[in-house]
């Protein structure tokens, strides 16, 4: 393991497996059980999930295993993982693979390379060090699951029959992957059958197996429709033909060879190894099966599934510290097929090992599933798939599987899992419910966990079901009422009709005093601007002490979350009120292509920023601002908008003589519309010039009748029309002024200054305004849309804006604004001036202007941003960072009289993801190279920042991850501050 460490593996990341009494030892018991010695020998964990398997050759008596055969067998276990094989001076580095090529080679390093250092650090950060897999276990099951449903259905099985069919199919196949079934079962199993692999081949060999499959294991397993296994095959092949039996039979194959040198489009059922495939995978690609084959019902049930490595995330981080340990009740509230029971199962297994120093036995599992979790789940379907994978996991950790006649379970429906459809609904009836928080709902689960935990519903309810979103309303309140929030009790009102937030409010009732909550949610409450969506947020601040809150909605549209299009979140809980000075960790995992392509994403402690809850509750936009900026970005909107009293919102009202509103609707063309006619008409397509309206470049409005006409003033010059959609390149305009009458469509937002005493004035200020990086600065730091799902902005957002009353400008000031506004009018715009302009109307500094700049072109929602901060340091950069960090270095210890030096250490490996540079006190020399054993001082291998004190010298060397993100001038100030606040005292210290 020593080696490990020398190619850049924390010790503590590492997972021996050869150690019995590693608790660890459990999330890979696929890969030590039924053998004399582990697959492999030691696992490198980032984050819980397995980074790199190794294989230690330098071992005495190593049974060689071949390359091929363990890349293909450890992507049976569906982690985007590496296999590294450690030899005398050198690792080689494989992709695991679903189909390894059969001539694959190694990308290998040498331990006397200056890369060694590098690898499991690059490996962490998501580089390829070797060409990647391109196919995803979770999609070739999937696709196989579908294709097997699908048959079955196109034969005319119903839906519900063909997951139960399929669901047996894939319990037996876990069994024999396993070795709990072997070949010499057979005639207990089916005594008709030929093998094991066609116990399903036949109506006699499907009743046989079915019934052995009862008897064996528990009589609610995937309930069929009858009961008389004998008749009913014997109808179903009658009814649907012979070929009913073949997906069956397919999913029971077991010969797992694949040809040498047959390159396949896709894998069979017959090139799955059961024996790893992972059963929380089974519950995630089950809950997207049902999914598909009823797509209306997903969408009004708002059911969506989790990924597995995200419920492992949860389970992993609810646990963490928990005083109850191995002993805590866990409650899943909607728990679908069951893949937070699964990781909760293993996790608490694991707690148990650690705490009793060897593997728990059967009966204590057992003791676990049956008296510590429970889920609830409207669903009949769900739960069975849910007890599926709650049995093969309980099986899985047995350490001992056998005799076959004890492996019996007890029936889990009714007393681990909870039906709680509404009564007098349907069995099986697809709709929204009030579920989980129903009336219905027994008192006894009130106050019984010590952990809830899960993934409730998203989606909006319609308004036919407003009877439902009733109930959440008052099951919200009536909890707030509990809990003595009566302000709340009397006033909650669940926004937007969505089920999520009523979730956690229910989840403060099934909670245990001071018991832990996790849950995914919706990410948008985090950044509604409404009065509904700000009262909800700031009421569940003031119900819940909130202890972390990890935001993923730079995340929506890739492969952490697959198929999700909308922000999510993971909301983590004490259940307790808050005090007034608690605080919470606000985390946004950025974008990151190399991660996030594998289905990973990175935490990073070093990006987490602790937010007092008093903040939250009286600045709504703070989460949007820490989201898209950091907290120097607080400060600058905060002094933003006590520059002046009113919004432009205000301001309009204020004047009676001032129209605004968004452009008309055409849809129905129901009203009136002649007072348009004649009028040029603006629609979304208009680019003959970026700032202005060219009126006689355009078609005249023909009145053809509208569904929303609005007001006729809000079409009257002088006007400014603001596009709904930012563009990115501000070159190509994103307000135009027009000073004659214009009929404009719903593309626009239209301010009419007509009757102002400064009507014209008021216009080119508004121009200069919409135009500048304060406006669209302030509106990625506040908007509830902008930034969050798409590019648009919302007109609350611009009624939003501070706005200084153009009657309370200078001269001079309004000099410079008629000069900005001439020069966009004449399509010769000077942005820096405009920009200068605009900032020092509100009181912004050049450092301020500095933190705007920066913030804009690494976090504002486009592509070019996104890939900016993504970007490698260039020298010129890291130089500028360095002398800007010293700078604020020498500000802060100057007061003492100490001197600082700042330089890069250039000793550092080049093929690191950070780039290091040392910081000395007073003349201490800067160290040569990086500390012996600096791995084991990092926090994480994902970190961004590494920050390393010398213990004899007052200096530091510091390590940031190398991307533009971490370099700006705006991170140095920040940075700065962070070790003047963490390391000032130590540093001074070690001075005298």
């Amino acid at each position: 393991m020593d080696l490990l460490q020398e190619f850049g593996a924390p010790r503590e990341s590492c997972v021996d497996l050869h150690d019995g009494q590693d608790a660890r030892r459990l999330r890979y018991t696929d890969l030590v059980r039924n053998r004399q010695a582990p697959l492999v020998d030691y696992v490198v964990e980032q984050q819980v999930q397995a980074l790199l398997y190794v294989v230690d050759q330098t071992r005495l008596s190593h049974d060689a295993i071949p390359v091929r055969d363990l890349q293909r067998i450890l992507a049976m276990r569906g982690e985007p993982a590496w296999l590294g094989v450690l030899k005398p001076g050198r690792l080689d580095i494989y992709a695991t693979d679903l189909q390894p090529a059969p001539d694959t080679a190694p990308v290998w390093f040498s331990l006397d390379s200056h890369e060694a250092s590098s690898i499991l650090p690059r490996l962490a950060q998501g580089e390829n060090l070797a060409p990647p897999a391109t196919l995803r276990l979770r999609d070739v099951l999937l696709d196989l699951m579908t294709d097997a449903g699908e048959a079955l259905r196109g034969l005319g099985v119903s839906t519900h029959e063909a997951i139960a069919l399929t669901g047996r199919a894939l319990f037996l196949r876990y069994l024999i992957g396993r070795r709990i079934v072997l070949p010499e079962h057979l005639s207990s199993i089916a005594p008709s059958a030929a093998s094991l692999d066609t116990c399903m081949g036949t109506d006699i060999a499907l009743a046989e197996t079915n019934n052995w499959l009862d008897n064996t294991f528990n009589g609610d397993l995937l309930a069929l429709p009858a009961t008389d296994y004998t008749a009913y095959f014997r109808q179903l092949v009658r009814q649907h033909g012979q070929a009913v039996t073949q997906p069956l039979s397919a999913i029971l194959t077991l010969d797992t060879a694949i040809e040498p040198g047959v390159s396949q489009q896709r894998l069979n059922w017959g090139d799955l190894d059961f024996d790893h495939l992972p059963i929380g995978l089974l519950s995630e690609t089950y809950e997207e099966l049902m999914h598909r084959f009823d797509k209306s019902a997903r969408h009004a049930t708002s059911v969506y599934y989790t990924p597995y490595h995200i419920a492992e995330y949860m389970v992993e981080e609810a646990f963490h510290g928990h005083p109850v340990g191995s002993q805590a009740r866990l409650l899943d509230p909607a728990c679908g097929a069951g893949v937070f029971m699964v990781a909760g199962l293993r996790k608490l297994v694991e707690l148990r090992f650690r705490e009793i120093g060897e593997q728990p036995t059967r009966q204590q599992i057992r003791d676990i599933l049956h008296q510590q979790l429970v889920g609830f789940d409207t669903n009949s379907h769900a739960r069975t798939l849910a007890a599926l994978a709650l049995y093969l996991t309980a099986l899985e950790l047995d350490p001992h599987p056998s005799p076959m006649e004890a492996l019996r379970f007890k029936k889990l429906e009714d007393s681990v899992l909870i039906d709680v459809a509404d009564l007098g609904s349907k069995a099986g009836e697809l709709v929204p419910m009030a579920g989980s928080l129903g009336d219905h709902v027994s008192d006894r689960y009130r106050e019984a966990f010590d952990v809830v935990i899960g993934n409730p519903p998203w989606t909006s309810l319609t308004k036919k079901y407003d009877a439902i979103d009733r109930v959440f309303t008052r099951r919200c309140r009536e909890i707030a009422a509990r809990r003595d929030l009566d302000e709340i009790a009397k006033n909650y009102h669940n926004p937007d009709r969505v089920p999520d937030l009523p979730f956690v409010w229910g989840a403060m009732e099934w909670a245990k005093p001071g018991g832990r909550i996790a849950l995914a949610l919706a990410g948008r409450w985090l950044f509604k601007q409404s009065l509904k969506g700000t009262a909800a947020r700031n009421a569940l601040f003031k119900a819940l002490k909130v202890t972390g809150i990890l935001n993923g909605a730079a995340l929506r549209q890739t492969r952490v979350w697959p198929n999700v299009d909308q922000p999510f979140c993971l909301l983590f809980a004490d259940n307790c009120l808050p005090s007034q000075d608690d605080q919470f960790v606000f985390v946004s995992p950025y974008y990151e292509p190399n991660l996030n392509d594998k289905g990973l994403l990175r935490v990073d402690a070093s990006d987490a920023c602790p937010v007092a809850f008093e903040l939250v509750t009286s600045n709504p936009a703070a989460l949007k601002t820490l989201y898209r900026g950091t907290v120097q970005d607080i400060s600058i909107v905060n002094r933003i908008n006590r520059k002046t009293r009113e919004t432009l919102g205000d301001y309009w009202d204020r004047h009676p003589e001032l129209n605004e509103g968004m452009g008309f609707q055409r849809a129905k063309k129901t009203r009136d519309d002649s007072f348009l006619a004649g009028k040029p008409e603006l629609g979304a397509s208009y680019n003959t010039h970026p700032f202005k309206v060219v009126g006689e470049q355009l078609s005249l409005y023909v009145s053809q009748g509208l569904e929303w006409p609005r007001s006729p003033d809000i079409y009257k010059a002088p006007l400014v029309l603001v596009r709904k959609t930012i563009r990115e390149d501000r070159a190509r305009g994103r307000a135009l002024l027009s000073f004659s009458d214009l009929a404009f469509s719903e593309s626009y937002y239209g301010y009419s200054t007509l009757g102002h005493p400064l009507s014209e004035f008021l216009a080119k200020y508004l121009l200069v305004l919409l135009q500048s990086k304060v406006f669209e600065y302030a509106t990625l730091m506040t908007s509830g849309e902008f930034g969050v799902e798409r590019e648009v902005q919302q007109k609350m957002d611009i009624d939003r804006f501070p706005f200084i009353p153009p009657e309370d400008l200078t001269s001079k000031q309004r000099q410079s604004i008629e000069t900005c506004a001439r020069q966009l009018i004449d399509n010769r715009p000077d942005w820096p001036t405009l920009d200068r302009t605009v900032a020092q109307l509100y009181g912004l500094s050049s450092a301020d202007q500095q933190v705007l700049s920066d913030t804009l072109a690494i976090g504002s929602p486009y592509a070019s941003a996104r890939d900016e901060g993504l970007a490698r340091v260039t020298e010129e950069q890291a130089q500028a960072f360095i002398a800007r960090l010293g700078k604020e270095l020498a500000n802060a210890f100057g007061a003492g009289g100490h001197t600082v030096r700042v330089q890069a250490l250039g000793a550092a490996s080049e093929a690191l993801p950070w780039r290091f540079i040392s910081i000395a006190l007073d003349g201490a020399a800067p160290p040569s190279e990086l500390p012996a054993c600096w791995i084991d001082q990092a926090s994480d291998l994902g970190t961004s920042r590494i920050t390393l004190l010398s213990a004899d010298q007052p200096s530091l060397t510091v390590g940031l991850l190398n991307r533009y993100r971490y370099w700006t001038q705006s991170q140095a100030r920040l940075v700065a501050s962070e070790l003047v606040w963490e390391f000032g005292a130590q540093l001074e210290g070690n001075h005298r």
